[in-house]
């Protein structure tokens, strides 16, 4: 995947995170958003670097994981930074455990994206279809 279309699926990304903040509720709120900081990541990353491609999900999970760790000790109190700040919004306030699963679904997310995407450029996906018909 080149780097205008990592650019383009993290901005739907991004909408779709930020349309999760301002207007979902129940599941949504609380799973959805979560789920989707994982590609979201991912294809940030994507636009600035073609390497690590197999293992970048991976290492971004590690890194969600360690800031739900840091979120967990209250490392904005620690830091002494404002709770309504810009910043302490970023990293994040409350850490749970419930959020490491929906950073493994977002993992998994991520690898069906790239068998999807590697398939659509291999061909794969459109002998199927012709296949079938």
């Amino acid at each position: 995947m080149n780097r205008k279309k990592s650019f383009l699926m993290f901005i739907i990304f991004l909408i779709t995170e930020i349309f999760i903040g301002m207007y979902a509720h129940g599941w949504i709120r609380y799973y959805g958003g979560d789920i989707l900081i994982m590609p979201a990541m991912y294809f940030l990353v994507r636009i600035f670097t073609e390497k690590l491609r197999k293992s970048l999900p991976l290492i971004l999970f590690v890194f969600a994981c360690f800031v739900e760790f840091l979120q967990y000790l209250d490392i904005c109190g620690i830091l002494g930074i404002n709770k309504k700040s810009l910043l302490a919004v970023i990293i994040g306030t409350s850490g749970t455990w419930n959020d490491i699963p929906c950073y493994m679904t977002g993992t998994l997310l991520i690898y069906i994206i790239i068998f999807l995407q590697r398939s659509v450029d291999y061909g794969r996906i459109s002998r199927i279809f012709k296949k079938s018909h």
